[in-house]
């Protein structure tokens, strides 16, 4: 199941962005006279106006005010003082555009960012009154009073106007929103009735809310009544992250009390306090909308009084100098956050994919390459002995292969076995001698120094199958049909989880044998320490008969060591812990450990695949890659012309669903309402987050984009390995050089790239670099997710085709290459199947045969 859910994210090249919260992608830098370095505030943008100064321009390098960039060298003013939330020109008090650089007070706003609350209109109509005052930027922070207005429909039209009657009672309030506005969760309290009357006023006109109520709702001490009348002590310390608090409108009547009113008391809750955007107004006409182009920012409430306390602290320092001014002013400069030029993710992500393709296809071939250093190991004592023909035993026996996992490859258990059918051919013509008691492998070599003849004595044949599988046309297709099966099932039933928990504990295993196996194995061998590495007694065949659970746990998993129980423990401790982290944290791809782990296995579930399923042949490749790169493009680019919400499914399934459906105002409040949820990545890929970018998310590769093309990445591999080994044993020297066979004359592809020793591997491996090159740029210039198949495999596919054309070795690797049948036949046991259909050993006739394949340099 893990193998068909590789295939599933096989076109997953992505940059994700996660729409967590509202991000404050612009800042303020505050200059405070005398102080070197400055105060930063982060601020949202508006989504109307002009655009912002760059970071790399907001430092103020000229005095002459044509040349500043908008918004940077700004001296911070508030609005003028018979509009203090600069509304009254949309509601037709006023108008500003007849007396440009002036008001009522008769002060200058030019070279200006007024700092405006927000509330009472919109943002964008505030933005053309502060242009037409001549300001140079607006600046909305947040305030208890924009989250209450008066129902002016309720309004009588004969007397009075809406904004300016008196006769507003409690009832005519629009009060703030629960959960939008305010959380009772984070701190309540209940405000006495008398104090509620005295001190609070939410029916002044135009808007409702008396900005001196600020003074009774915010900060930690006990002039706060949310503070003194708190419902549980210490609430707003604890709990209440913004120091202010809303009255919500709801009341309560304490039967204990004596008073005439019954003891009302009103609740009042804390009051969220985030960024949010400055939205357009649709109110406004076509003109007026153009005619804003003045930079707007927005920030909260806490950082609107701390730069406000800033700005009084100056002005009084000034007022209690006889009002003379011999003090600089605050100075502003407003621009855009610095993002990275470069998205250094995507080369991580990038050198990632070529890195493990590369290592994964390697590994693939360790058999033959183990097996071909075992002979050049074995001739060079023989040189050194003075050849002839010989068994090097003693000091001089070459030791037995090993599989990956570590444990022997001998294919003989007895020498009764040995001695039933499989016999080893050599040079000479006499019979070699039974292999030793521990039934490795013994190489002879003959007296011909030219021909060299490596056998393998007493092998069990076909053993390889068992561990193995390889591919054949049928298999290409149906990996498909169940990958697009897969594919559609999550799209439809939104299994994720279950997806996760699969990834946790089938990457685990390969966690433990990949990595953890091998590397307590080499620990212990530096110890000395060789017990952990014995098979437990307890699990021995002899052991087992004792009892059915000995048995069954024998049968099923055969010998084990305490190296194999401590790998498995800490790989599986490993996944537990990463799939807690996957089930419990929000967004959790944001966590180093989850990362890095979920990235390891990755390649480790890579490597296995490519180690247990095999292509031997072109022909094969090349019906998976070509469907796969159908498969890839339908569900990428034509799936969307399909669904009902105009969805990709490949991009709906890589995102665990798609963004989330909530607002990311309300996420960044509620992130584990279900909402909320999806976006997060789905497992099976490389994930990376984006490096020194404060707007996070990833940059993605998915698994399939590994796998697919690494099965023809491991075929080239493969073939240049069992060449190199077929060649050795027929004389040469063991240096491969392509097609030297198959066309006279052609010249060397020797492009070894640090990936072998010629060949056809090194040069897919980097078409293959190329080829995830371009679709990494196909990301970034289109702004979406690509198929990376797309790209990939016309480049490794047709690299390959093309050389081999190239070499007139075409026709042999198309359908099961003879030098792959030969080697497997030697390195795994079995025979070869001659071209007329004959079975063949493995003598020093076929070995030859083979040398036409393999020209030793």
């Amino acid at each position: 199941m893990i193998v068909r859910l590789l295939l599933v994210l096989s076109s997953t090249l992505l940059f994700v962005i996660p729409a967590q919260s509202i991000l404050q992608t612009a800042a303020i830098d505050v200059l405070l006279p005398g102080v070197p370095t400055p105060l930063t505030l982060l601020a949202s943008q508006a989504s109307f106006g002009a655009s912002l100064a760059t970071f790399h321009d907001r430092t103020l390098t000229s005095t002459a005010t044509s040349s500043r960039p908008a918004g940077v060298g700004v001296i911070p003013t508030a609005p003028p003082t018979d509009d203090p939330y600069l509304c009254n020109e949309s509601f037709g008090w006023t108008n500003y555009s007849s007396s440009k650089n002036s008001n009522s007070d008769g002060k200058s706003y030019h070279s200006t960012a007024i700092l405006v609350p927000r509330g009472q209109c919109s943002f964008e109509r505030k933005a053309l009154s502060a242009q037409r005052l001549g300001a140079s930027a607006i600046i909305i922070y947040g305030s208890l009073s924009s989250r209450y207005s008066l129902n002016y429909t309720n309004s009588t039209t004969e007397s009075n106007d809406a904004y300016t009657r008196k006769d507003y009672s409690l009832q005519d309030v629009v009060w703030p929103m629960d959960k939008s506005d305010y959380d009772c969760d984070n701190g309540q309290a209940y405000i006495p009735s008398n104090e509620f009357s005295t001190k609070l006023n939410f029916i002044t006109s135009p808007g409702g809310y008396d900005t001196h109520n600020d003074e009774y709702l915010t900060g930690k001490s006990e002039n706060n009544m949310c503070v003194k009348y708190g419902v549980e002590s210490n609430t707003f310390f604890t709990g209440c992250e913004s120091e202010r608090c809303l009255v919500t409108g709801k009341n309560v009547t304490d039967s204990s009390s004596s008073s005439s009113n019954g003891g009302i008391k009103y609740e009042a809750c804390c009051a969220w306090d985030f960024a949010i955007w400055l939205y357009e107004d649709t109110t406004l006409t076509q003109e007026q909308a153009r005619e804003v182009t003045l930079p707007a920012v927005y920030i909260t409430m806490q950082q609107a009084t701390e730069l406000l306390d800033l700005i009084n602290g100056v002005n009084s320092n000034n007022n209690n100098n006889n009002g003379v001014n011999n003090i600089d002013p605050i100075v502003l400069s407003i621009y855009e956050r610095e993002r990275p030029s470069v998205n250094s993710s995507a080369i991580v992500i990038w050198a990632l994919g070529v890195f493990v393709a590369w290592m994964a296809s390697y590994h693939s071939s360790m058999d033959y390459r183990n097996y071909t250093n075992a002979i050049m190991i074995k001739n060079r004592l023989v040189s050194r002995a003075g050849g002839g023909r010989r068994e090097v035993g003693g000091d001089n026996e070459l030791p037995t292969p090993e599989r990956r996992d570590g444990t022997p490859r001998s294919r003989s258990q007895s020498r009764e076995r040995n001695n039933s059918d499989n016999t080893a051919a050599t040079v000479s013509s006499s019979s070699p001698p039974l292999p030793s008691e521990r039934g490795e492998r013994t190489i002879y070599v003959g007296g011909d120094s030219d021909s060299v003849t490596a056998i393998i004595a007493n092998h069990r044949p076909h053993q390889h199958e068992d561990e193995s599988l390889e591919l054949d046309a049928s298999h290409a297709l149906g990996f498909i049909v169940m990958a697009s099966t897969s594919l559609l099932v999550l799209f439809f039933f939104k299994i994720f989880k279950v997806v996760k928990i699969m990834y946790a504990f089938g990457c685990s295993g390969a966690f433990a044998q990949i990595v953890l196996h091998p590397l307590l194995k080499r620990i212990f061998r530096k110890l000395r320490w060789t017990s952990p590495m014995r098979p437990m007694e307890c699990l021995s065949e002899e052991n087992a008969t004792r009892g059915k659970i000995l048995m069954c746990l024998h049968s099923f998993f055969g010998p084990i060591t305490c190296l194999d129980v401590m790998a498995s423990i800490i790989a599986y401790g490993v996944g537990g812990t990463w799939l807690y982290i996957a089930f419990t944290v929000p967004h959790p791809d944001t966590i180093l450990f989850y990362w890095v782990v979920q990235d390891v296995f990755g390649a480790c579930m890579c490597i296995l695949f490519l180690d247990t399923i095999k292509i031997n042949a072109i022909r094969v490749a090349a019906i998976l890659l070509i469907v796969a790169f159908f498969y890839d493009i339908f569900f990428v680019f034509v799936t969307p012309l399909l669904t009902k919400h105009g969805e990709s499914i490949m991009v709906n399934v890589a995102t665990s669903g798609g963004p989330p459906k909530a607002d990311p105002s309300w996420c960044e409040k509620y992130p584990a309402s279900a909402d909320c949820k999806g976006g997060d990545p789905l497992p099976m890929l490389f994930a990376i987050p984006r490096i020194g970018d404060y707007q996070g998310g990833s940059s993605m590769l998915g698994l399939g984009d590994i796998v697919l093309p690494g099965l023809l990445l491991s075929f080239a591999s493969r073939f240049d390995e069992a060449k190199r080994l077929m060649g050795l044993v027929s004389g040469g020297s063991g240096r491969v050089r392509n097609g030297a066979g198959g066309v006279p004359g052609k010249t060397s592809w020797n492009i070894c790239c640090g990936c072998g020793r010629g060949g056809y591997f090194g040069p897919v491996v980097v078409a293959y670099a190329i080829g995830l090159a371009m679709a990494n740029a196909a990301v970034y210039i289109m702004q979406m997710g690509q198929p990376a198949l797309l790209y990939l495999v016309p480049c490794c596919l047709g690299t390959f085709v093309f050389m081999a054309r190239k070499n007139g070795e075409l026709d042999d690797i198309w359908d099961n290459p003879r030098a792959i049948r030969a080697a497997d036949a030697l390195v795994f046991g079995g025979r070869i199947e001659s071209e007329d259909g004959e079975d063949e050993g493995v003598t020093r006739t076929s070995c030859l045969l083979l040398s036409e394949e393999a020209e030793m340099t």
